[in-house]
């Protein structure tokens, strides 16, 4: 097994550049965030062990005893790229045998470090469970633009458990984590202020989007440079002289990765840029952010009816809208996280009581929110209405994707005098995401172009059955007002709703 010395010899890295800072950092959280190639990851495995070895002494066996979780989004991520990174890095040969159970762990034990580590993947409830069950000195998350904002708040609670007090307690703790460029509508985006806040937040929302100044954010530098003609166009890129980590690059190694690429890629993955990087074709290229966003925070309008479009399975989502004037005011997104029907319906719940109140609602979900669980006879509907929400399922044939898609595309291209029919608030800022290009056509096992299963394709299901609960699928198969849904009587304190079934 190797030395102390020998081990703390791969700790060689340039000094006064961004890594640097961070593998040097004790702060409780810290994110750095730079283009391909440029050590984050190494940066990230480095400074694990670096924790490990300046752990205090256990009193009472003198043992430095450190645990940590490594998170990635999905397990063949997680093995394709973290464990081989981290298997370079600390390769078994010195540093003992890797473990591939469930979850994969490595076990280190030089000198007088013990290190453990357990490598999650959090695409699986049973995974999220090990995380909130787990007690850990530190959490790591590599590629945190794949994370989601609760699991990280998640990983805060779960350190400086270990090691225990007996052991004399971890005298350092703490969530580091590396990134490329995230989304625009990702929360680390919004903290870190590489985009703006989304308008019209109250002060307990932009509480929770502020980056506490005790944290630390490390932005690299671009591993390109620009070159630009008269008129400000992108003839060509040379590579950036203070782009870290070279010396370990291939000479040719951002050209290659330059070659063949959209200028939307670069800028996110070189550049360190926030934009859009859509990866296939649209399911809705008539989308137009700057005619069906509208410039406001859209405000709802009192006892005005509002309908619910419900997306079920373990990452829900609904979509808040009301219809003025044949127009469809979308104003709010709820989205869960690893979550059952019995944890969101509340917060549904509580989302209308808080943002409607006076107004009377109405809830449209998907069919399959009729189908029992394997662990109970109760279905997404059931526990709904347990919550005084009643859910009627969408009116589309076998839940067709192809109808579902062509309603909300009907609703996008009739505009009647060049007046939007759907109108998104800046709030809504996942779905419109989605609708811009997240939410796009691949390829299934069969060879049939399907929208693709993501964290955008959910907000952008609730709206599929949100316009057909408001008859849009009807509207598309040029029915006569006399097939239309005619307005009933629901409850005479809350007026009329149209049917949907």
């Amino acid at each position: 097994m190797t030395s102390t010395a020998e081990t703390r010899s791969v700790f060689r890295f340039d000094a006064n550049t961004r890594l640097a800072e961070f593998l040097s950092s004790t702060r409780f959280v810290d994110v750095i965030e730079g283009p391909l190639g440029s050590g984050k990851t190494v940066a990230l495995c480095l400074r694990i062990m670096r924790h490990a070895q300046e752990q205090r002494k256990s009193p009472l066996d003198g043992l430095r005893k450190t645990r940590w979780a490594i998170v990635r989004n999905s397990y063949p991520d997680l093995k394709r790229t973290t464990i081989r990174t981290w298997l370079d890095t600390f390769p078994e040969d010195l540093y003992g045998r890797f473990f591939w159970g469930q979850p994969p762990s490595h076990r280190i034990s030089f000198d007088d470090v013990r290190l453990e580590i357990d490598f999650l993947a959090l695409d699986k409830p049973e995974d999220i469970r090990k995380l909130r069950s787990g007690e850990y000195t530190g959490i790591a998350f590599n590629e945190l633009p794949f994370i989601e904002k609760e699991i990280f708040d998640e990983a805060t609670s779960r350190v400086g458990r270990y090691p225990p007090m007996r052991d004399g307690g971890p005298n350092w703790c703490g969530v580091i984590c590396d990134a490329n460029a995230p989304d625009e509508d990702h929360w680390l985006a919004v903290m870190t202020g590489q985009v703006d806040l989304p308008p019209g937040l109250t002060q307990d929302e932009i509480d929770e989007y502020r980056w506490p100044p005790e944290w630390g954010f490390y932005l690299q530098p671009p591993a390109l440079i620009e070159r630009l003609g008269k008129q400000g166009e992108v003839l060509g890129y040379t590579v950036n002289p203070k782009a870290e980590n070279l010396h370990n690059l291939p000479p040719d190694y951002y050209a290659k990765q330059v070659a063949g690429k959209k200028k939307s890629w670069i800028d996110s993955r070189l550049m360190v840029r926030v934009v859009l990087v859509v990866e296939g074709s649209p399911v809705w290229p008539m989308f137009r952010r700057e005619f069906h966003v509208a410039p406001s925070v859209l405000v709802p309008v009192e006892r005005r009816e509002v309908i619910v479009g419900l997306d079920f399975g373990r990452t829900p989502a609904a979509i808040f809208a009301q219809e003025v004037g044949n127009r469809v005011f979308v104003q709010h997104e709820l989205l869960g996280v690893n979550e059952s029907a019995e944890s969101f319906a509340p917060k549904v719940k509580r989302f209308l009581e808080k943002h409607y109140v006076n107004c009377p609602f109405r809830c449209v979900g998907d069919p399959k929110g009729r189908d029992k669980g394997q662990a109970t006879d109760a279905t997404a509907f059931d526990i709904f209405a347990g919550y005084g929400m009643k859910v009627v399922p969408a009116p589309v044939r076998n839940n067709s994707i192809e109808d579902r898609v062509e309603a909300v595309a009907h609703i996008l291209n009739d505009n009647p005098a060049g007046t939007n029919r759907l109108v998104l608030s800046p709030r809504v800022r996942t779905l419109i995401v989605g609708m811009a290009g997240r939410y796009y056509n691949e390829k299934d096992e069969t060879g049939e172009l399907k929208p693709c299963k993501d964290k955008y394709s959910h907000p952008c299901d609730a709206l599929q059955y949100l316009v057909l609960g408001l008859g849009e699928g009807r509207a598309m198969r040029n029915l006569t007002a006399a097939n239309a849904p005619k307005p009933v009587s629901v409850n005479r304190h809350r007026g009329a709703r149209r049917r949907v079934a």
